[in-house]
Order: C-alpha cells, then sequence, then structure tokens
C-alpha cells in the first residue's frame, strides 16, 4: 500500500467508516487489529475458566443454571472473536489458541485473582462485565467493520450478564450481616483489578496511539476509566449502600469522583503471567482442550 493511500485510509477511519476485510489494509492496519481481537478473544474463552467453578458451587439450583447460561455465552463470544480475527488473514484459530496454551499470548488481568466467594461470582458479573459493556460499546463504532457488527451482539449478551451479577450483589446486600460483610469484602478485594481493568494511561500504554490512529479504537483507556467510574461504579455502589473503596475519591473541585495512584506494576506482573491463579488457570485450560479433543476428532475437525 503506497504512502498516499495509507493515509487516505487513515482519514477515512478518522471520518467514522469502517472497512471491510476486503479492503486493501496496510499490514500495520491488520496487525493492530489482530493483536485487539485476539486479546479480546483471549479473554472471554479464560473468564470461562475463572467462573466456571461456580457452576457447582452456587447456592440453589437457578444459580446453577445463570452460572452455566453466562459461561456457555462467554465461550460462543470468544468463539465470534476468533472468527472475526481470522478475517484479517494473519493467524487462523487454530494457531491463535495455540499462543494462548503455550502461554504466549496475554489476556485480561482479572482472570489470574482469586474467586474465593461466591461474592466473587456476582461481583464479576455485575461489576467486570460492567465495565467490559462500556468498552466494548464504545468499540461497535470500531472502524473494522467485522469487529463492531461481532460486538453489538457481544454487547446485548453481556447486558444480561450485568443484570444477572446486579441480582446476586442485591440479594447479598440486602440479606444477613454475613452475606453483607462478604459482598463488601469482594468489593474491597477487586478495587485495584477492577479500575486497572482499561489499562494504564493515555501516556504509558504501548499500543493505544496506534489504535487510535486507525480508529480500530475510539475511546482512550483513561476516558473509559473515568466514564465507568462516575456512571456505574460508585452508583451501583451507593444504589446497595456498600461502601466505596479507598482507592475512589470525590474531586469537589471538578464534582466527580476520580482515584489515587494505582499499582501499574501489579498490573503488568499479573498480565505477564505471574497472577495468583495463573498456572492453574492456564492448565485447566489446556486439559480442557486436550480432555475435549475428542469431540473435535468426532466432528472431523481435529
Amino acid at each position: 500500500m503506497s504512502q498516499s493511500s495509507t493515509e487516505r485510509l487513515k482519514e477515512r477511519v478518522q471520518n467514522g467508516e469502517q472497512v471491510e476485510p476486503s479492503a486493501d489494509l496496510p499490514e500495520a492496519y491488520r496487525q493492530a487489529a489482530q493483536r485487539m481481537i485476539q486479546f479480546q478473544a483471549n479473554s472471554e474463552i479464560m473468564g470461562t475458566v475463572a467462573e466456571k467453578e461456580w457452576i457447582q458451587k452456587a447456592p440453589t439450583f437457578r444459580r446453577k443454571r445463570s452460572m452455566s447460561a453466562k459461561v456457555q455465552d462467554e465461550v460462543g463470544h470468544a468463539q465470534v472473536l476468533y472468527r472475526v480475527a481470522e478475517t484479517l488473514g494473519l493467524k487462523d484459530r487454530e494457531e491463535m489458541m495455540q499462543e494462548l496454551l503455550d502461554g504466549d499470548a496475554k489476556y485480561i488481568n482479572w482472570v489470574n485473582y482469586e474467586t474465593p466467594t461466591w461474592a466473587d461470582a456476582g461481583y464479576i458479573a455485575m461489576f467486570i462485565d460492567g465495565a467490559a459493556v462500556f468498552r466494548q460499546g464504545s468499540l461497535t463504532e470500531s472502524s473494522y467493520a467485522p469487529y463492531a457488527r461481532g460486538l453489538r451482539k457481544i454487547c446485548f449478551e453481556e447486558s444480561y450478564h450485568v443484570k444477572h451479577g446486579e441480582d446476586i450483589v442485591r440479594s447479598l446486600a440486602t440479606g444477613s450481616k454475613k452475606e453483607r460483610e462478604m459482598i463488601q469484602d469482594a468489593v474491597d478485594r477487586w478495587a485495584g483489578p477492577t479500575l486497572r481493568f482499561y489499562g494504564p494511561p493515555n501516556d504509558d500504554s504501548d499500543h493505544t496511539d496506534e489504535l487510535m490512529e486507525w480508529g480500530i479504537k475510539v475511546r482512550s483507556n483513561d476516558e473509559l476509566r473515568h466514564t465507568y467510574i462516575n456512571d456505574f461504579y460508585v452508583p451501583k455502589l451507593q444504589r446497595y449502600d456498600l461502601d466505596v473503596p479507598d482507592l475512589v475519591v470525590y474531586d469537589e473541585e471538578n464534582e466527580e469522583y476520580t482515584h489515587r495512584p494505582l499499582d501499574w506494576d501489579r498490573f503488568l506482573d499479573v498480565t505477564r503471567g505471574n497472577g495468583p491463579k495463573n498456572d492453574e488457570r492456564l492448565a485447566m485450560r489446556r486439559d480442557a482442550v486436550e480432555n475435549n479433543d475428542w469431540v473435535r476428532r468426532a466432528a472431523g475437525v481435529a
């Protein structure tokens, strides 16, 4: 692709146009989109590992069914995103999955933290999936058309996950003293990972400028974090009379909430594979692939 055609493409996407895989896309565009979409696909399927343990441990049969449906949805989201990534023509799904199993591919940092109580299952569905809805909702305007189309379906389903999580949080927050303590403990433990969900500040992010230049990403990490804190995170905590974590502070001058400095060294350490549950959950994903290989062979896709 010539320099002039590359600049024309940048001008088009900056004006809000979307492009299809058949377009004459430069390698830099394809690589940037591949990195972002593959990361999200990995995050969807690894998230199921952290959540599926609560299918059997959920307190009622109705809750078990809800958790099963949620996990099934997340696997479907991964399938959609891996297929979207394949349209870029750089890697097939098997190659992307192998990179994940080999520990060579990144995924969202929250997956590598412990989920010791039922409150964690509710918190993740409400507040982590809630954070994802803000990010993915903005990406329905991404310049890569297959990605934007796939995310419309995903966001629709994620909104139900948030309601599922809110129902759990509500039941705990309005329950016994022990249940209230359980959900407040989850809120306090998850404050750091939640606020780090969107990634480092704009100036410290390796790829944000490139992604936004190509229109693949349309809102910065800091912008998304600010909107999430003020429009969802704090209002929902206050609605259920839960204490707002100390990491979040009110800026009286601007009449809005902001946050104290976040531990980005911890974020980088966890995303590089050193989270408390990283090895265990990757091993579970490898076992799932190995134990279900007979299904793939029977279907003629192995």
